[in-house]
């Protein structure tokens, strides 16, 4: 019977892919030339104190601010994850 995991695990294991996805974004919005996150978050309307929570990895990201965000870089949530693991 496999073991379950702790909450500690599973918080430690939350932490990393909130990292993860933080930098996935990072990623994407360079690509699309924007050297200032508070730019970007500016010009899609998306608050640009959370936007930066959130490409840090130190805010846990809604699924509806996922979506806005994913919908302003014109990138699937399938092509999104592809690059997180």
């Amino acid at each position: 019977m496999a073991r379950r995991k702790s909450i500690k695990e599973i918080d430690t294991e939350f932490e990393a892919f909130k990292t993860k996805v933080g930098e996935r974004m990072k990623e994407l919005r360079l690509e699309r030339g924007y050297n200032s996150y508070e730019q970007f978050a500016f010009d899609n309307d998306i608050g640009r104190a959370q936007y930066g929570k959130y490409e840090r990895g130190s805010e846990d990201l809604r699924l509806s601010s996922l979506y806005k965000i994913l919908k302003a870089m014109d990138i699937s949530f399938t092509d999104f994850f592809k690059r997180i693991n």
